[in-house]
């Protein structure tokens, strides 16, 4: 790092990815000046902040459930690593479990794959037929199910707290946070020499990191490089229903439905893949009646009986290419420029390992903890699709 600069490094978005990365850089090194730089310090529409917040091993793919694995370690410990001045965080992490259904043979093959993958990485995970299903959770019922399996060490998080945690304890350790937008970045060709501020103000250091999340496709076009993140507009909806349930897990129905349980009633979302790359300002209201509340009323009885209290927008930042992360350094473009992108519903969870992962190519050059080479942004360039098989979000 060069004492000419600013900053060592400036890091484009201050929700869950850019608070990861601030977070551990400082681990490493406490000596580092590090600069994030967040437009909306409200994060009132960080989809972060308003998403489901599940945490789950379920995945097809050893980097994704490596992460989930970091990332459930990572917030099962958060209270006692995010501590400032003694004063603990208190983030809880509700571990009723994830459950996919799977409605056809196919999907149930791929679900058996996926699940003897699991448990040869480490997961607990039940493989269930719908007999099975309907003695452990007798409230969903088993109509049409092939497949399920549940992982009952996953869960969910309060996420607003998980970015607010991360946020103050990044600046306890040195972090400065700055209120403002990026709106263009000078370069050489072959590195990134300073970022302007929509004020004016430009800021110079010897690395930059792009976690803008749904914007981050924007910031990337301003050095040239090409991101596949769009906008995928959905809703969440928050409903209450009168009758009474043994606990149940964060639910996914390999038609599109999900919910779980959130304080006295449940949330559940519709994904609008139609609207991709749209921002989308208002709930989708008549969704609920027309289709989501069929659905979960099949796969629920007792939701027959259920109250809409309150609904909102938000949005994946999706990686039309292949739905999974973009993570690493621009090899062969800029390489004092590193991204985190293109989460795609998984943000959540994957932000500690992916902070992580960028933190150890900054300071070290090379992925340590885990080898996440084939989520980089080189498979773009390559045109060599890395997708999960099975649900994605």
């Amino acid at each position: 790092m060069t004492r000419a600069t600013d900053y060592d490094v400036i890091i484009i978005g201050g929700a869950l990815a850019g608070g990861s990365t601030a977070y551990h850089l400082l681990q490493r090194d406490p000596s580092l000046r590090i600069c994030v730089i967040e437009k909306d310090p409200s994060y009132e529409k960080a989809p972060s902040a308003l998403s489901m917040a599940g945490i789950r091993l379920l995945f097809s793919q050893v980097e994704n459930l490596q992460m989930s694995q970091f990332g459930s370690q990572f917030y099962s410990n958060f209270g006692e690593s995010m501590k400032v001045d003694d004063d603990n965080v208190d983030l809880h992490f509700w571990k009723q479990g994830y459950l996919f259904i799977a409605g056809t043979p196919e999907q149930a093959a791929d679900m058996e794959e996926n699940h003897r993958f699991q448990t040869n990485n480490g997961v607990n995970a039940l493989l269930f037929d719908a007999e099975e299903l309907s003695q452990r959770f007798p409230d969903i019922s088993n109509e049409g199910v092939t497949r399920a399996v549940f992982s009952p060490s996953d869960g969910w998080i309060d996420p607003y707290g998980a970015l607010m945690g991360l946020r103050r304890k990044a600046i306890s350790l040195g972090a400065t946070y700055i209120h403002g937008e990026v709106v263009d970045i000078a370069h050489d060709g072959s590195l990134v020499r300073s970022v302007t501020l929509a004020d004016g103000k430009k800021i110079t250091a010897d690395h930059f990191v792009n976690t803008a999340g749904l914007y981050a496709a924007k910031v990337a076009k301003m050095v040239g490089m090409d991101l596949p993140v769009q906008p995928l507009p959905r809703t969440q909806y928050y409903f209450e229903c009168h009758e009474t349930f043994d606990p149940l897990p964060l639910t996914r129905d390999q038609v599109g439905v999900g919910f779980r349980p959130e304080g006295v009633g449940f949330l559940s979302g519709l994904t609008d893949m139609s609207r991709v790359g749209n921002f989308v300002d208002e709930p989708n209201w008549d969704a609920f009646e027309e289709h989501i509340w069929p659905m979960l009323a099949t796969r629920v009885p007792k939701f027959e009986a259920i109250r809409l209290k309150h609904a909102w927008a938000t949005h994946y930042a999706q990686n039309v290419f292949d739905g999974n992360a973009i993570i690493g350094r621009w090899e062969g473009g800029l390489s004092n420029f590193f991204v985190i992108a293109g989460c795609s519903g998984h943000g959540l969870q994957h932000a500690p390992a992916a902070g992580r992962a960028i933190s150890e190519l900054i300071l070290t050059g090379r992925l340590e903890a885990l080898d996440l080479t084939r989520l980089s942004y080189q498979r773009i360039v390559d045109n060599r699709p890395y997708a999960e098989k099975g649900i994605k979000a």
